[in-house]
């Protein structure tokens, strides 16, 4: 079967996911963490990403990334993908692949972007490993609330959109994110991210694929709202 070709607009967010290979274990301590952030950081700068958010959960890493170049995400990934691979095998005398297969993407549609960001910044406490996201260490959460930064993420226009200070864009953030989501959005964003089918609504699918819009909807019951906060 021939692979599905990936949606990806220039300028536009892609939410990336990458799983080990049969669920099994991506990190296995913080130096584990650093080092596949720290080479993160290295290949979107060498490639031209701007990555937004992420997290990394013990078997999987989900990323808010905007490429600028028609080849800058799958280059990002492919590099990051082989270097800890090689760097991971070696730490834990182990062989073999560690991912299960290709990286996933979803184009996300402009008004549905800080939906997305806080669906990536929850998936530690939606998945029952922290009960608030500021005990998280290992998301984007404390980025964009002032906490512990990661100086190389680049906020989205939609997250400076937040406030006209720091301080007001790191509440609004803070008390978006607590609100957290309604169930059948994270089902839409799940759904997108396993079929590595865009998130977008119909009005955005019409304008962008005016041949037939339909291949790229997932239909659904809800319909989030444009302008969330």
């Amino acid at each position: 079967m021939a692979r599905q070709a990936r949606i990806i607009i220039l300028g536009q967010a892609m939410h990336v996911m990458v799983r080990g290979n049969n669920r099994e274990t991506l990190f296995f301590n913080a130096a584990d963490r650093r080092i596949y952030l720290d080479w993160l950081k290295e290949a979107a700068k060498q490639f031209a990403c701007s990555v937004h958010a992420f997290v990394l959960m013990p078997n999987h890493v989900h990323l808010l990334i905007t490429p600028q170049h028609g080849d800058s995400l799958a280059k990002t990934m492919q590099s990051l993908g082989r270097r800890y691979a090689q760097y991971f095998n070696q730490q834990h005398q182990r062989s073999g692949t560690i991912w299960e297969g290709r990286y996933r993407s979803s184009l996300i549609d402009p008004d549905y972007f800080l939906r997305c960001q806080r669906y990536i910044e929850l998936n530690p406490v939606r998945a029952g490993f922290d009960s608030n996201p500021q005990l998280s260490n290992w998301t984007s959460f404390p980025s964009h609330i002032g906490g512990n930064a990661e100086p190389w993420l680049v906020d989205h226009q939609h997250f400076w959109s937040l406030g006209n200070t720091p301080f007001e864009r790191q509440m609004t953030w803070a008390a978006f994110v607590k609100e957290g989501a309604p169930h059948w959005e994270d089902q839409q964003i799940t759904e997108a991210i396993n079929r590595s089918k865009p998130w977008v609504s119909d009005v955005f699918a019409k304008k962008l694929f005016k041949d037939n819009p339909a291949q790229v909807l997932i239909r659904r019951r809800g319909r989030p709202q444009k302008n969330p906060i």
